[in-house]
């Protein structure tokens, strides 16, 4: 009976695989929204709410959007805590947020866009004074 799932799960894995690599162009997407008012909030849609959202599809215990309780000792860190935090990866979330097409800037829009507003304000600020943000 095992077997027999296993190798029922090996065929749907080899069928399943091609269909996503030609449906997924992240490229594709990343250039359409780049430079748009919302490119934050689209990245946060596409790669960021499944963990971090009001109720997350995958409770990990990531701070969840616009939380100010999740939020208030991550933004005290600072920006470069939280990019850093971002591009390496943090406990269970991957490595640049699982989105290794974005661009540095694209990251730093998706942080802001997931803070409280409280938040973004300091870390626009913070941002603007390390002349990182136009």
């Amino acid at each position: 009976m095992t077997v027999r799932i296993s190798v029922y799960k090996l065929i749907l894995f080899m069928f399943i695989t091609p269909v996503y690599g030609d449906s997924h162009h992240p490229q594709e997407f990343l250039k359409s929204i780049r430079g748009t008012q919302n490119e934050g909030g689209q990245i946060y849609q596409h790669y960021c709410a499944n963990c971090h959202a009001k109720t997350p599809l995958i409770p990990l215990g990531a701070p969840r959007i616009g939380e100010k309780s999740d939020w208030k000792l991550r933004i005290k860190q600072g920006i470069n805590v939280l990019f850093k935090h971002t591009d390496e990866g943090l406990n269970a979330m991957p490595a640049r947020g699982g989105c290794f097409e974005c661009t540095d800037e694209q990251l730093i829009l998706a942080i802001v866009e997931i803070v409280p507003k409280e938040g973004k304000k300091v870390l626009i600020n913070e941002l603007i004074a390390n002349k990182k943000y136009k």
